[in-house]
């Protein structure tokens, strides 16, 4: 993340991690912005991937552009909430935002595809492989540009973790389980027998902690943790989720649009290098807190079963068909996709 890294060689690389990773310090100081950038995210300032990530990328984006773009990286809620960012970026209250596609699903349905499907991808390489072979961030990005805006390659956050203060092995324990739920994993929920239940961030630990709900995910086991869902919930269930869900980072369409190609170039790249970043910083730590949960016995690792994950990835794909009938423009051709990648790799019956 803190490598050095100039426009020339970034757009002479391509993509290549090992490469970028090996780029040398431009010779020239870093000149003038020209184009001055605001971006708010979702994420509160304490949590640990706040400043390697989020502020990890603005200032990417300003060194590989040789200074020509400057991103001022703000927390959640300091422009607009963030339940009204889509629209806010999309207006051009202002350029660029960092957030979750789930929050979004509403408005624009396929934005559930590109936040990642319950029992979907098992690992970045597939992610990569719909998005960029298959097609879907074609269909993601005619879909946002509806709404004004570009996105930006998603960013990988490892799996979906579910804290809980019960213990959760069987499609039964579900069953009117209050969980802080959102998007797509919410409606598997349903099916499942629990009780979706939303609150902002800045709620949640109180209501794990007072049991206003019973169980919370917010991202991976690192992500929760950060979040101190650990001091107030007993099991880590797992598997995860999902394998792999993403963050998103979307620009205004008329900003974007304005750029000269170059500097397009240099903002995808750093935003491709930035999700496998993204991807070894949770991966890494979410293996740290894992153990350091069981090792310290603050709570036990548990596991569902494999008839319980069966049920949920059938649940899943349930929820994919129903927004591909209600969404037949977006949703539709981008589950197409991923039926395909699942069947390819055995986990679906054509």
């Amino acid at each position: 993340m803190e490598g050095n890294f100039s426009r020339r060689n970034l757009l002479r690389v391509g993509l290549g991690a090992a490469a970028l990773a090996a780029l040398s310090t431009p010779p020239n100081a870093l000149g003038a912005a020209k184009y001055k950038w605001r971006m708010q995210t979702h994420w509160p300032t304490g949590v640990g991937y706040y400043k390697p990530l989020y502020e990890g990328f603005c200032n990417l984006v300003k060194q590989a552009s040789g200074g020509q773009i400057e991103i001022t990286p703000l927390p959640s809620g300091a422009i607009v909430p963030t339940k009204d960012v889509f629209e806010a970026v999309g207006r051009g209250v202002f350029e660029i935002c960092w957030s979750f596609p789930a929050y979004w699903i509403g408005k624009v349905p396929v934005a559930g595809h590109f936040n990642g499907q319950p029992f979907g991808w098992e690992n970045f390489e597939e992610t990569l492989t719909y998005f960029y072979q298959m097609g879907g961030m074609d269909i993601i990005r005619k879909a946002y540009g509806e709404h004004g805006l570009y996105p930006l390659a998603p960013q990988a956050t490892s799996g979906i973790t579910l804290y809980s203060k019960k213990p959760i092995k069987t499609i039964e324990d579900f069953k009117g389980l209050k969980v802080r739920s959102t998007g797509i994993v919410a409606e598997v929920f349903k099916k499942a027998g629990a009780t979706p239940v939303f609150f902002p961030g800045e709620e949640l630990y109180q209501a794990l902690q007072t049991g206003v709900c019973d169980a919370a995910h917010w991202g991976s086991t690192s992500a929760g943790w950060d979040m101190r869902f650990q001091e107030v919930t007993k099991y880590i269930i797992k598997p995860f989720l999902a394998n792999i869900t993403n963050c998103e980072v979307f620009v205004n369409l008329d900003v974007w649009n304005k750029l000269p190609s170059d500097l397009k170039a240099v903002i995808e790249h750093a935003a491709m290098w930035n999700a496998a970043m993204s991807m070894a910083w949770f991966t890494y730590y979410d293996n740290v807190r894992a153990k350091e949960f069981e090792d310290k016995k603050m709570g036990k690792v548990v596991w569902m079963t494999d008839d319980t994950v069966k049920k949920l990835r059938t649940y899943s794909m349930e929820v994919v068909d129903e927004y591909s009938k209600k969404d037949p423009k977006y949703c539709a051709p981008a589950a197409k996709l991923l039926k395909d990648l699942l069947q390819m790799s055995g986990r679906l019956n054509p």
